[in-house]
């Protein structure tokens, strides 16, 4: 009995220290788990705050930049509303100009069509009637862009055998209109105002079309 328990000492010795080994492993690999659990948990709260402060970051930019894009914005459109008003002040005040000029050229047609000299020696005397005949004053008004029908007198007359010609016009166009001197100067005042104001509304919007562009 002696003699096993003999045998059994040394074993038992031996698988004591191969516990004591095991177990030291073990806290050896336990101390390297937590230590790694550690610097790994470490490590990634250290991402995701570098994340997070990217993030933030970029949001920012982002923020900054919308606020400067909308600054630019309202700066362009204040440029842009100070332009037209500007354009549209010329406008206005070259359309005053040319009722102003047409109203001083209107106060004139009396004068200038009613009396005349012969030199500059004679007397001034009536001015003698200008006729103007129909087809006068139909080439004048689609010269203007107007298309005017033949008086009825005119039509009257056509009918009754003055006028024969195969268009209705002809004869028809070589009767006086009944249009003074006065009423074509007046007429030419007024389609002068008119394509005078087409042509500034025109160069006020060249000039807003250009300056758009550059």
């Amino acid at each position: 009995m002696n003699g096993l328990l003999d045998l059994l000492r040394p074993a038992t010795w031996y698988v004591g220290i191969i516990a004591a080994v095991v177990f030291g492993l073990h806290l050896n690999w336990q101390d390297g788990y937590d230590q790694g659990y550690s610097k790994a948990s470490g490590e990634g709260e250290t991402a995701i705050a570098k994340l997070r402060l990217e993030h933030s970051q970029e949001q920012q930019r982002i923020a900054d930049a919308t606020a400067k894009a909308a600054k630019q914005a309202v700066e362009d459109l204040r440029v842009q509303q100070d332009r037209g008003d500007l354009l549209a002040t010329q406008l206005a005040e070259a359309k005053d100009s040319l009722r102003n000029n047409t109203d001083q050229l209107k106060g004139e047609i009396a004068r200038v069509t009613t009396l005349y000299r012969r030199t500059l020696k004679s007397l001034p005397e009536p001015l003698p009637g200008g006729v103007f005949t129909v087809g006068f004053v139909r080439v004048w008004n689609k010269a203007n862009g107007i298309g005017t029908a033949v008086p009825a007198q005119q039509a009257r007359q056509a009918a009754s055998g003055i006028a024969t010609s195969p268009d209705g016009a002809g004869a028809a166009d070589s009767l006086d209109s009944g249009v003074t001197q006065p009423l074509v100067l007046a007429n030419q005042i007024r389609n002068g105002e008119l394509h005078s104001s087409c042509r500034a509304s025109l160069n006020r919007l060249i000039d807003w079309t250009l300056n758009g562009s550059n």
